[in-house]
């Protein structure tokens, strides 16, 4: 039998992956914590316990969310060449910000607008998995990192990706957007050097 501190931890992890699918598929007006609570199978009084409002449960969904970011983006990359390398992490970039509860982030960006306490959070959140993900880079591409503009060239590289897998989950903007490959050339052409 499950440990009143298991099943406490087992109701919060509950109710925090709940509230991100809430964010990711009814987005921020739609989340309440009722539904919350149904998501996560438990009861309202049990929720409003551990989160007594919506902006409480909001601001653990984020956390909870930038530790999951955090960690994706302090994975070492791995590959044989230094190109090799710069494709996956960019692939790998790429493959969280499509991922379905990453939606969420964009949910966030718009909420931001007019929930300062959320843009503080969500500023806070992106520019920590930024600097994360510019280390990560720095020591998989030692070479390129010494390339004038390398950090410029990744983070625009970084802000497409983002900004292209938000756009994407709108139907019928394909053709507006430049793909993974695109990025990945625009961001080899300005750091790789043939000397």
């Amino acid at each position: 039998m499950a440990s009143r501190a298991e099943r406490r931890e087992q109701a919060v992890e509950a109710l925090l992956d709940a509230t991100l699918e809430s964010l990711a598929t009814a987005g921020f007006a739609a989340t309440t914590t009722r539904g919350v609570a149904q998501r996560a199978g438990v009861s309202q009084g049990l929720q409003q316990h551990y989160f007594p409002t919506k902006t409480a449960l909001i601001d653990a969904a984020i956390n909870r969310l930038a530790t999951r970011l955090l960690d994706e983006a302090s994975r070492p990359v791995e590959g044989a060449t230094e190109r090799r390398r710069a494709e996956l992490l960019l692939r790998r970039m790429w493959d969280s910000y499509s991922s379905p509860v990453l939606a969420v982030v964009a949910e966030l960006l718009v909420l931001a607008r007019t929930h300062p306490g959320t843009a503080a959070m969500t500023a806070a959140t992106l520019t920590a998995v930024t600097h994360r993900i510019v280390g990560v880079a720095e020591q998989a591409l030692p070479g390129y990192a010494r390339t004038p503009g390398f950090r410029q060239a990744l983070l625009l590289a970084l802000a497409a990706i983002r900004d292209t897998t938000t756009i994407a989950r709108i139907p019928g903007t394909e053709g507006a957007l430049p793909t993974l490959d695109d990025i990945v050339d625009a961001f080899l052409k300005a750091v790789v050097t043939d000397s």
